[in-house]
């Protein structure tokens, strides 16, 4: 089979007419959606591949379409999108140097759709650049991956989040919530490949009366027991929360933005179902994959505040309506219908329940990793001179004089731990360990930071003052606390690794030869102890921000060579 490829501008409003007709977006609203995102993104030329063989389409042509006795096509269209005019490819003679030229466009490129010959769910797939869509600084993709592509013979990779829209005849907006969820896991983490047939088997063994409702049985709609079945076969580790719209007036249900926060922040996609709109009896499921951002004063905050108060928007993948739907947190900040980027659901009002596809060896939630960094952060807090004193008598004769500790820092002191921002997030105990070395905390803590080791997983909440997050741009924010947890423990003790204020750090440690043995607790005091820098996803150092010595009071200062956060 030959490999027929057709290349067009974007350049005026009659090309981007031209390609809309090619893809048939006047009857897919869902198509017209993505055809905006990449306008919105830059796109100035596409590249068609003609007779593309998708390996998910493939899946379910085998699966379901094949068995028809209607005939079904199985070739599927794939388009790809540049952020450079590519007219000029027309004037290559040769076939290496048209492949050649197309890859020396790589970091130009914007992404792809995949279609397919189902003329009433056409999109199989769409990757779409992260970076060419959430440039706005309160913006944050937090759910991303790298997406390599081979056309023409040219390696190209676009880093986004996948999105595929449901197929009705052979499932539900909840399927491709799961598929979405594990190909990103496929590709970030090297989780299992599942095509929609294997979704399915996995969701519907054991087979209950309400997914047969319907034929094929799950194609109307999944429960969250089908979709946490389906989660578990994709070896991860699914934890279920209600929302507030699951029982009446939510009463004892922690705000679902706190949850999702967490998981949004460690980088793990976050499945929302919502409560159907107009009387209709079945909901529909969204991916969690960002955080619209936006800055609270401190009297507005409530006691013992999360990181969660400043988020005003979930950037949400739905099946039905586009990559990045902004879903508002509160009813208050909802556009109204039939404007520009409104979204018919919110969290506060809509959202039933949502599911997190942890990582296996987790052990720990988020929620309950934030309730010990609060109390162990506290109980440090009211014995900060005794364990000072205990650190200053444990390094022996000879060791630096201690001022009093309020001086170390008087702004972190001058407040209630309660009113402190809890930030808490998930992160491989080695990555921790990489970013504290290279951020601006004391030297005695970064040497006790190297002689210990730490488990695959750990929790981490940072603990800022409300001025400290101020602002979008991450140079600028400020730590002044923080505490990390064996995310692999148990709740009931054993779990806490540090603990570091200004002026004191406390380390528990085991004896290797012992493991058996009470833990053993070691504490650093100084008073060199300054503000340090946030985590930010996908930076392995602070090199984006210029670093100031420790000690001079000066602020980080965005580098000249530095890169939006991915």
């Amino acid at each position: 089979m030959q490999a027929q490829i057709q290349v067009g501008p974007l350049l005026s409003d009659e090309d981007w007419t031209d390609l809309a007709e090619l893809m048939g977006a006047d009857e897919s609203l869902l198509v017209q959606q993505l055809l905006g995102d990449y306008r919105a993104a830059g796109a100035k030329a596409y590249l068609l591949e003609r007779a593309y063989i998708d390996r998910d389409f493939s899946a379910a042509y085998s699966a379901f379409y094949s068995t028809l006795f209607h005939p079904y096509l199985k070739y599927c269209q794939r388009f790809h999108f540049f952020g450079c005019d590519l007219s000029h490819l027309a004037t290559i003679g040769s076939a290496e140097g048209l492949s050649r030229e197309v890859e020396s466009h790589a970091g130009e490129y914007l992404g792809y759709v995949v279609l397919r010959p189902v003329s009433h769910a056409p999109v199989a797939a769409a990757v779409i650049s992260a970076a060419a869509i959430a440039s706005d600084p309160s913006t944050i993709l937090d759910v991303t991956a790298d997406y390599p592509v081979h056309v023409v013979g040219a390696d190209l990779t676009v880093t986004g989040f996948p999105l595929t829209q449901q197929d009705t005849r052979v499932g539900a907006c909840a399927q491709a919530a799961i598929w979405m969820a594990g190909r990103h896991f496929h590709r970030a983490h090297g989780g299992p490949w599942f095509s929609m047939p294997d979704i399915n088997d996995a969701a519907l063994k054991p087979t209950d009366n309400f997914v047969t409702r319907s034929l094929p049985a799950g194609s109307e709609f999944l429960r969250p027991d089908n979709i946490i079945r389906a989660l578990r076969a994709m070896d991860r580790h699914p934890v279920f929360d209600l929302g507030k719209a699951a029982v009446e007036q939510g009463v004892g249900i922690k705000p679902l933005q706190e949850v999702i926060g967490r998981y949004l922040d460690s980088g793990i996609p976050v499945l929302i179902g919502l409560k159907g709109r107009d009387g209709a009896t079945v909901g529909h499921a969204v991916v969690a994959i960002g955080r619209v951002m936006r800055e609270r004063g401190e009297d507005d905050l409530p006691d013992d505040p999360t990181s969660a108060e400043l988020i005003s928007h979930l950037i949400v993948a739905d099946d039905q309506r586009g990559p990045v739907c902004r879903l508002p947190v509160y009813k208050d900040d909802a556009l109204p219908e039939g404007t520009p980027g409104a979204y018919p659901w919110t969290l506060e009002e809509d959202a039933v329940y949502s599911v997190t596809p942890l990582p296996g060896k987790v052990f720990m939630s988020g929620e309950i990793a934030e309730t010990l960094s609060r109390d162990f952060l506290a109980s440090c807090v009211d014995r900060l001179d005794e364990y000072r004193e205990l650190a200053k008598m444990r390094a022996g004769e000879g060791s630096a004089a201690l001022g009093k500790a309020i001086a170390v820092d008087p702004s972190f002191f001058a407040v209630p731990p309660s009113r402190l921002v809890a930030r808490t997030y998930l992160t491989y105990g080695w990555r921790y360990k990489g970013r504290a070395l290279r951020n601006r905390l004391p030297e005695i803590f970064k040497l006790e930071i190297f002689r210990h080791q730490y488990p695959r997983y750990v929790w981490v909440t940072e603990f800022s003052l409300p001025d400290d997050l101020r602002g979008f741009d991450q140079c600028q924010r400020k730590v002044r606390a923080h505490v990390v947890v064996d995310a692999t423990g148990s709740k009931f003790g054993e779990s806490m690794l540090i603990v570091q204020v200004p002026g004191l750090s406390m380390f528990w440690t085991f004896d290797a030869d012992s493991p058996t043995q009470t833990y053993n607790l070691i504490f650093r005091a100084t008073d060199e102890a300054e503000p340090f820098l946030p985590k930010v996803r996908n930076w392995s150092d602070f090199d984006q921000c210029e670093m100031p010595d420790n000690g001079s009071g000066a602020e980080a200062q965005p580098a000249e060579r530095a890169a939006p956060p991915g």
